[in-house]
Formats: structure tokens, C-alpha cells, sequence
């Protein structure tokens, strides 16, 4: 298949993908969403091609892009020096960085980690995806007081005081095992877009 025809075949399923997602796109009689647009060629299972045409669908799509941006506006960012109270551009702390983060994804969340921690879908350990919020404790304790961006496979990104930057850690470390609260997600569209 040509670069142009993939390319093509990329945006007219993307496009798909929100015309579901925000309601437009019509509905047959059984109340299934389907387009001449909205057959995804490489989603196959044993060679018969599954019926993806559903809301769930077009959301998980949804959260995967934006995780994604997520993911790569946060790594930019790897080594940026830390420094409590900080706003940025050059030294973040923990919220002021996840708050950036997400800003650049249109997802305004609240500046102090313990205001974060209460917004979006409440998420177990098990249920976390790319671009969760993670909240942590203290030895101090047993409050909010740290928070990151989970990248998947246990790592989450932060702003780590410890490190003195931002940095990739992993939940299954002695501390963060320890003092892991509870995830957050803020990146599904109805809470994205108000």
C-alpha cells in the first residue's frame, strides 16, 4: 500500500473514530454505529474481522491518542530540573509538571497534587493505563503529597524531589509500592472537553 493511501486510511478512520465518539455519525436500525468509513482493515481475529463499530471502541482510540501525546510531552521533558514551587518551563515540581503536561492536551486539572488527586475517574493499581494520573504519600504521611504520570508496564513519570528532576520510576519499587494512594483518569473526552 502507498505512503499516501495509508496516510488516507489513517485520517478517514481517525475521523470515524470521532464522528462516534461525539454522536454524529448515524445509527442503523439495531442501534450499531457504522459508515462506509468505518471498517478498520487490520483489526482481525483468525482472519474474520470483528464488528468494532461501538462507543467503547471509538473511546479507547480516543484515550490511546491522547495517551500518547501525553507520553511524549511529558519525555520531553526528562532531566528538567526540579525545584519545589516551581512553575516551569525550566524547573517543575510534581504538579506543576503533571499540570503542563495535560495543559498541552487541552485537559486543565488543578495546580497542588492533592487537588489533582480528587478530579477525573477514581483508578486501582490493576486498572491503570498510559496516561494516568498516580497519587503517592509520604513517610510523613498519609495524605497526598506526591504525584505522576503512569507510561505503562509499572513506570510512571514525575517530577521526583528524590532525583532532583523529572524522571521515570517504577511502582514496584520498595517506596512507591509502598506509598501508591490511587490513580486518576482525566483523559477521556467528556472530562477533557469541559
Amino acid at each position: 500500500m502507498k505512503e499516501t493511501q495509508k496516510k488516507l486510511l489513517t485520517t478517514i478512520t481517525l475521523l470515524a473514530a470521532i464522528l462516534l465518539s461525539t454522536g454524529c455519525a448515524p445509527k442503523n436500525a439495531n442501534g450499531s454505529y457504522s459508515s462506509a468509513y468505518s471498517y478498520h482493515p487490520y483489526l482481525k481475529n483468525n482472519g474474520n474481522t470483528k464488528n468494532y463499530n461501538s462507543r467503547k471502541y471509538t473511546k479507547n482510540i480516543v484515550h490511546t491518542n491522547i495517551s500518547n501525546k501525553i507520553e511524549n510531552t511529558a519525555k520531553a521533558l526528562l532531566g528538567t530540573d526540579y525545584k519545589y514551587g516551581a512553575n516551569g518551563p525550566y524547573q517543575y515540581d510534581c504538579s506543576s509538571f503533571t499540570k503542563y503536561v495535560f495543559s498541552k492536551q487541552g485537559i486543565n486539572i488543578p495546580r497542588v497534587s492533592r487537588d489533582q488527586a480528587q478530579k477525573g475517574q477514581y483508578i486501582k493499581a490493576r486498572q491503570l493505563q498510559k496516561g494516568d494520573l498516580v497519587f503517592f504519600d509520604s513517610k510523613k504521611s498519609a495524605k497526598v503529597s506526591h504525584v505522576g504520570i503512569y507510561l505503562g508496564r509499572g513506570n510512571f513519570i514525575h517530577a521526583s524531589s528524590a532525583q532532583d528532576k523529572v524522571t521515570i520510576s517504577n511502582l514496584n519499587s520498595n517506596y512507591y509500592s509502598k506509598h501508591f494512594k490511587w490513580g486518576r483518569r482525566v483523559t477521556n473526552m467528556s472530562y477533557a472537553m469541559k
